[in-house]
């Protein structure tokens, strides 16, 4: 990947998704919330690869990850309304689609494609093929790891301006509540709870701790440190002994990853 490609990566992608804008010339509320996510994983997969020490090139591919990353979100959204998976198609898949639908990355070094291809596509998915090469999981691990950075980023934000209330959503508009005892137990025993255990927006908030467990990079513990990410969360959750014992637990978990 060089820069040239990496520009024009940029401008393909932005005149895709400007297909999607209203009459008016905006966005869509929750579509413009979209684009604020993807640049955030963005930027977020550049400040990891390049604190991993990559290549100059390899920190270009990993920005274009980024910036693929949730491509098929857009025509999710247009067809379906609604960003639920569940409730629509798989977007890692609509965005693998969507790529090669509209040739995107037409003229794009094939090694480098397939490298992009694969991130978008699996980026989401709760495990790898058994076959996927090893550069494609070093990036596509690397998506994974800035997506989880750039959710967190936004619940905590919302924590520190005391805007949560406006921001539902990213409890899945659940109340703060009782933690289920089965995402306590999983997140206790270091493994991923399932989002159909999910009650409360405690929940929510324990879930995506676990989430911790299936960091790849130490740069990303590092950001989480850096940004309090742990702290800030813990103010909005119940102080009970149950609560107090997981976030004593992961934190340690995340210090031993960092030091």
């Amino acid at each position: 990947m060089n820069k040239n490609e990496h520009e024009k990566l940029f401008i393909r992608f932005f005149d895709y998704v400007n297909g999607f804008r209203e009459s008016d010339g905006h966005f869509c509320k929750l579509l413009e919330e979209k684009l604020k996510h993807i640049k955030g994983v963005t930027a977020d997969a550049l400040f990891i690869a390049k604190n991993e020490n990559w290549s100059e090139e390899d920190c270009l591919l990993a920005e274009l990850c980024g910036l693929y990353h949730d491509i098929g979100r857009f025509s999710q959204y247009k067809e379906f309304k609604t960003f639920s998976d569940l409730k629509s198609v798989n977007h890692g898949q609509r965005g693998f689609d969507v790529i090669n639908d509209n040739k995107l990355f037409e003229g794009i070094a094939e090694s480098d494609s397939k490298i992009l291809l694969d991130a978008v596509h699996y980026h989401n998915g709760l495990e790898f093929p058994k076959d996927l090469a090893e550069e494609s999981k070093r990036f596509t691990n690397l998506t994974r790891d800035a997506d989880k950075l750039d959710i967190f980023y936004m619940l905590t934000e919302a924590i520190k301006t005391n805007s949560l209330e406006n921001h539902q959503d990213l409890l899945w508009n659940l109340p703060i509540g009782e933690a289920n005892p089965v995402i306590v137990e999983k997140l206790m025993n270091n493994t991923q709870a399932l989002y159909s255990d999910v009650k409360s927006g405690t929940d929510v908030c324990l879930i995506q701790l676990c989430w911790l467990y299936g960091i790849n990079y130490r740069s990303t513990f590092i950001k989480l440190k850096q940004t309090q990410t742990l702290e800030l969360i813990s103010l909005i959750l119940p102080q009970t002994p149950e609560i107090k014992a997981c976030l004593e637990h992961i934190n340690l978990f995340v210090n031993n990853c960092i030091y």
